[in-house]
């Protein structure tokens, strides 16, 4: 008999983004994805490109530490009628080898600097503009997040 068993990976966690503008001249884009953000590049309607003038990495929180161990339980219980009854307990607590752990997002925060009349103009309409996000060799264009 032959058995076989197909195990998927975790899911990577979905990119996300968000905007803030920081009057006069800032729009801070703030992107959570399974990689790290290599380089973010923020292009205007008209075909003009402004690279990032700031890329900032925030490293996901480590896991926590597994804190169950094995122990020993012992106990009793007695009565006028029942007599007298012991008994030992043995705690071993098992992970599932076969689960994947799960990925957690790498948080990054890339700082644009734009004329103020141009800062107005994504404040207008961000999904008209373009942000391209390198991420290893690999780059993703989404339409501008809307500010918060």
């Amino acid at each position: 008999m032959l058995l076989l068993a197909a195990c998927s990976s975790p899911a990577e966690p979905p990119l996300a983004a968000s905007a803030e503008l920081q009057p006069p001249d800032r729009l801070i884009l703030r992107v959570s994805a399974a990689t790290a953000l290599e380089q973010a590049e923020l292009t205007a309607p008209d075909g003009r490109a402004f690279p990032a003038q700031r890329l900032v990495l925030r490293e996901p929180p480590q896991p926590e530490q597994d804190n169950r161990r094995p122990g020993v339980i012992l106990g009793g219980s007695g009565g006028s009628s029942s007599g007298m009854d012991a008994g030992i307990g043995l705690s071993l607590p098992l992970k599932n080898p076969f689960a994947a752990e799960r990925k957690r997002p790498i948080a990054a925060q890339a700082e644009f600097r734009l004329p103020p009349d141009l800062l107005d103009r994504y404040r207008a309409d961000p999904k008209a503009w373009m942000v391209y996000l390198t991420f290893g060799n690999a780059t993703r264009g989404i339409p501008g997040p809307a500010p918060e």
